[in-house]
């Protein structure tokens, strides 16, 4: 077993090291209405788990940002004022574009956020407020250090909007505990996955809301991990053009994603279907109508920590199918240092 496929398994202890090491003491000086705005940024998979985070704290008045590392350094400077909390995730804590970013304001904001895996890194040190992620060492593609990220981002989006973080960290110890269920068969899901995809001409992978952090982080990890390209599309986009392209040969995975939302999501793959392509619906629950492969149960809050699974179980499938070794650079090294 390689390293890569160990990062996998070795999630829900990650994810359990980071909830037991979680402390409150840090964000208790702090309280969103200190601020005019929030503005979160990251690149790569520290960015797409920022999102769940970001919908929770949309949810209050204080505007917030998600805003990707390279287009807040070189476009969008002037949004980050003397009273703004920014917020930068870097596992590493030295990826080019956060730290060339705090190289270059020219003025402080009111507080510095930041959340990394290394807390001796340029970012933990010159933080305000630094949030370690605690998922251990992790020297190739991103896999526990995109959950324990994703984990701690929503902690501290529930502990700063003044609300308790002791009920959602009940929850995604819980998730932990389902995600080590699920993975602990995870040679027979590659093959059940290698299975429901058969051939295909077309992949997508299409959900919604939180979801999104798994469209755009699926994607990333089978481009790096298996050199295999595939597009991640929130399901309302698909509607408005790409739908024009299912045929025979098209296979779409769907995300079930919010109750809120799920119902909409489900009409898409009906429809995709009756168009000739094939779908594979991510659930924890079975669908009598859909070819569903089944994710581990949840609360709807934790449940983007255990979408990704497939996708990085995809991977393996991707990389099999293509003779190469899963999870290996050609080009790149773990940290990105240059713009």
């Amino acid at each position: 077993m390689n390293q890569y496929i160990q990062d996998i398994l070795s999630q829900p202890a990650a994810l359990r090291d980071a909830l037991n090491n979680y402390s409150t003491s840090a964000l208790e000086k702090i309280k969103l209405s200190d601020f005019d705005r929030i503005i979160i940024s990251g690149m790569g998979s520290s960015y797409n788990a920022a999102y769940p985070a970001f919908i929770e704290l949309s949810k209050h008045p204080v505007p917030v940002q998600l805003v990707n590392a390279a287009e807040l350094l070189h476009s969008f400077m002037g949004t980050i004022t003397p009273r703004t909390l920014l917020w930068l995730n870097s596992q590493s804590g030295r990826s080019a574009e956060p730290v060339r970013l705090l190289e270059k304001l020219s003025q402080p904001p009111a507080c510095l956020l930041t959340c990394v895996n290394d807390v001796a890194s340029p970012m933990a040190e010159r933080a305000n407020i630094c949030i370690p992620i605690h998922a251990g060492k992790e020297d190739i593609v991103s896999t526990k250090t995109y959950t324990n990220m994703m984990a701690i981002n929503l902690l501290t989006a529930v502990q700063l909007a003044g609300e308790d973080p002791g009920a959602v960290i009940s929850e995604m110890r819980a998730a932990a505990d389902a995600m080590e269920s699920w993975l602990a068969d995870w040679e027979a899901r590659v093959r059940e996955l290698n299975s429901m995809l058969g051939d295909f001409n077309e992949l997508f992978l299409i959900g919604r809301g939180a979801s999104m952090s798994t469209v755009w982080n699926g994607p990333l990890n089978n481009k790096e991990a298996a050199k295999f390209s595939f597009e991640g599309m929130h399901a309302a986009d698909f509607r408005h053009g790409p739908l024009e392209i299912v045929s025979k040969g098209f296979v779409a995975m769907i995300l079930a994603g919010a109750d809120q939302t799920s119902a909409l999501n489900c009409e898409l793959a009906r429809e995709i279907i009756s168009y000739g392509g094939r779908v594979i619906w991510l659930d924890s629950s079975p669908d009598a109508e859909l070819s569903t492969l089944l994710l581990p149960k949840t609360s709807e809050l934790s449940c983007p920590l255990v979408e990704i699974l497939p996708l990085q179980l995809l991977t393996l499938v991707m990389s099999n199918r293509k003779g190469l070794q899963a999870g290996q650079f050609r080009y790149l090294k773990k940290v990105t240092l240059r713009e």
